[in-house]
């Protein structure tokens, strides 16, 4: 029984990949996301409003950019041969 849902989910993961065009390094998506299907566990009905919500949320971030009131950039960029003209803001990271 257990290798009966086994082989079916392992399917149902080959036909996403196959319906996705078949790209490199998505199988263990695909596994899970055959897994939810077929546990019931799908929180979007399909990939494509996955996609759209991903879309809404760049859209999102995008406008909040644009409508930033910072002139200027974080940070500054350059070759090492003229001393730069402002200092950098602050730093990210370890």
């Amino acid at each position: 029984m257990a290798t009966d849902k086994n082989e079916q989910i392992r399917q149902r993961a080959y036909e996403i990949w196959e319906n996705e065009g078949r790209p490199d390094g998505a199988a263990d998506r695909h596994y899970a996301q055959a897994t939810d299907e077929f546990m019931g566990e799908d929180e979007h009905e399909t990939l494509q409003d996955l996609i759209d919500e991903d879309d809404r949320d760049d859209d999102r971030r995008s406008n909040d950019l644009m409508n930033s009131t910072h002139a200027s950039p974080d940070v500054e960029i350059t070759t090492g041969e003229a001393s730069p003209s402002r200092t950098v803001r602050g730093t990210e990271g370890p």
